[in-house]
């Protein structure tokens, strides 16, 4: 199945043109690749999904995701501004 929906840089919208364009794919069930950046602690998710790991942003569930999606990782500062 195509799509018309060209690809976007999340940095160059309003968030309101992303949230429409992700509206717009989940009302047609259009599969995306979504590139995130989440800043958080990370910890192994220990269960019976080998692989998988919880991250906790400042104070909001957790968010949970499989190793292979992670393209890279890089430290942040710890310290205030």
């Amino acid at each position: 199945m195509g799509t018309d929906m060209r690809p976007m840089d999340g940095r160059d919208e309003h968030p309101a043109v992303i949230d429409a364009r992700l509206r717009e794919a989940a009302e047609r069930g259009e599969p995306l690749e979504l590139i995130l950046v989440l800043r958080g602690k990370v910890r192994p998710a220990w269960g019976k999904d080998p692989g998988r790991w919880h991250l906790r942003i400042r104070g909001q569930p957790v968010f949970t995701f499989p190793a292979e999606s992670v393209v890279a990782a890089t430290p942040i500062s710890t310290r205030r501004r």
